[in-house]
């Protein structure tokens, strides 16, 4: 497979660029660069998910797939209470992360990573998703799984797919791993799904 944005250490010479992003009532610039997702401009998918998730209430939100950083530090200011742990595979992505979520690093937690490490189970309240398709289905549904360890009892999993990239199949396996799921918005062949975890006697308990 040839290098994409889903590579460890991309190899692309590096050329940064500074993009404006105007969503959900904020307005700021980020640093962006070659081998990374969506490098010149916030992609539609992205855009929808951050109009739509609603993180009233939540302590910890999941940035999985953080790539540059556009949903912490959009959904970090619209939130000014949430703490945020962001995880990529894209160790060029992540550090454009830490620098586009600079002002309120304090809030953030930064962990290079293959999907979230085996060890983080019950801790977060949200996870927010926009799928890496083009690493494949086998590692599209493995993020789904590794959410559903990682979500305390109650939490969410909020996704955002395209039809063509397979939202119906992509339904059925969320439904498979949770215990109820809502299509939270249906349009122009872009579907966002919120999965929740349930209350179940086994669960491990809510850390903080």
């Amino acid at each position: 497979m040839s290098e994409h944005y889903y590579s460890r250490e991309p190899q692309a010479q590096s050329q940064e660029r500074i993009i404006a992003i105007g969503v959900r009532g904020v307005n700021m610039h980020l640093v962006t660069d070659n081998g990374v997702f969506s490098k010149s401009a916030l992609d539609d998918a992205t855009r929808r998910l951050l109009e739509h998730v609603d993180l009233a209430g939540t302590c910890h939100a999941l940035d999985l797939g953080a790539g540059y950083g556009v949903v912490t530090a959009v959904l970090g200011t619209v939130y000014p209470n949430t703490r945020w742990t962001l995880i990529d595979i894209n160790g060029r992505a992540l550090d454009l992360a830490k620098r586009n979520t600079s002002s309120f690093s304090h809030r953030c937690t930064y962990l290079h990573s293959d999907g979230i490490p085996a060890d983080i189970v019950s801790k977060f309240d949200d996870v927010l998703l926009n799928p890496p398709i083009r690493a494949g289905k086998q590692v599209v549904y493995r993020l789904f799984a590794d959410a559903y360890r990682a979500l305390v009892p109650g939490g969410r999993l909020w996704i955002v797919i395209q039809k063509k990239h397979g939202a119906p199949s992509a339904l059925e396996e969320l439904k498979r791993i949770y215990d109820s799921v809502d299509v939270v918005y249906k349009k122009s062949g872009y579907f966002i799904f919120r999965a929740v975890k349930g209350y179940r006697a086994d669960a491990q308990s809510r850390e903080a």
